[in-house]
């Protein structure tokens, strides 16, 4: 099978990963490239994405093209998430991705961006992932959380509120410490108290939790124990583990602290209390004692897809 590719123009970061299918059937990666593009901080109050983020994005567009020609990538799918959707200006960087990089950038719904959320979930779980499970993604703009069963879509829901959004609006500059961290989590609570029953509803077996964000919490839980691991997939992290990361970002209080703790990723350091957060106040609405986590997410469920259909 010639590779296929998926660009996933988030948040937090656009990246770009490339896969082809093995003999014995299993997929596997042969390119992966990110860039820390942050597109939901460039976002302004009245909803405009900057022209020098949509100068740099078109030109990052432009050196993946050149990488999927290398690899003679025979499908692409181009997705935008939360950031995308908050800018009213989206169109711009939708029409000159086209033109100036041949790529056709699609911004997709919430409720779309969850299905391929928990597509890759699914494919990483492997058989694990045939009940019903709930999948939760925190992106730096957004919140997804749906419910599936072998495939099958029961419920999904997409908040506006993800890991930068919730550091830069709720959480607010450093110094940042306990008082801005309950005064935070508070109005978590209010904003995702109905989302949280909408999915109760359907009673899923297992909690599973993607993103960029869960991996890094799961990390720096492990470095608590002295662990210094970098796969943390299907990793079982606790209430009390991720309770126990958030007091260690909350106690930090500024930037310079938060860099100095274990097993953090300096990209992240900047929003993950806040994301961090989010996973916290799900876990209380929704009764859970912990979470599996996921490497896989959104871009996995998007190349098995394309995969599939070939």
């Amino acid at each position: 099978m010639q590779p296929v590719a998926v660009i996933d123009i988030g948040s937090n970061s656009l990246c770009l990963l490339v896969v082809t299918r093995l003999r014995d059937g299993s997929l596997a990666t042969v390119a992966k490239h990110k860039h820390a593009a942050r597109l939901r901080d460039a976002v302004d109050v009245n909803g405009v994405l900057s022209a020098l983020a949509i100068d740099s994005t078109v030109s990052k567009l432009q050196e993946f093209a050149k990488i999927m020609a290398n690899w003679q990538v025979c499908r692409v799918r181009a997705v935008a998430t939360a950031a995308l959707r908050a800018a009213s200006n989206a169109q711009t960087l939708v029409d000159r991705a086209a033109n100036e990089a041949g790529i056709a950038i699609e911004v997709v719904a919430g409720a779309e961006e969850a299905r391929l959320a928990y597509l890759g979930v699914r494919h990483g779980l492997g058989t694990g992932a045939d009940g019903p499970i709930l999948c939760a993604d925190v992106g730096g703009g957004s919140t997804e959380l749906l419910v599936g069963c072998a495939g099958d879509v029961r419920a999904a829901v997409s908040t506006p509120m993800g890991a930068l959004v919730a550091a830069r609006h709720l959480l607010g500059d450093d110094p940042v410490g306990p008082e801005q961290t309950a005064e935070a989590r508070a109005a978590l609570v209010t904003m995702f108290r109905q989302p949280c029953l909408e999915v109760l509803r359907h009673l899923p077996e297992l909690a599973v939790a993607s993103s960029g964000t869960i991996q890094r919490v799961a990390r720096i839980a492990r470095a608590c124990r002295g662990q210094m691991i970098v796969d943390v997939h299907k990793m079982v992290l606790s209430h009390a583990e991720l309770n126990q990361v958030i007091a260690l970002l909350a106690g930090a209080g500024t930037q310079e602290r938060r860099l100095a703790i274990a097993a953090m990723d300096p990209t992240r350091a900047d929003n993950l209390l806040g994301g961090a957060l989010i996973f916290d106040v799900l876990a209380e609405l929704l009764d859970l004692q912990s979470w599996t986590v996921s490497m896989d997410g959104l871009r996995m469920g998007v190349v098995s897809e394309l995969a599939a259909a070939l």
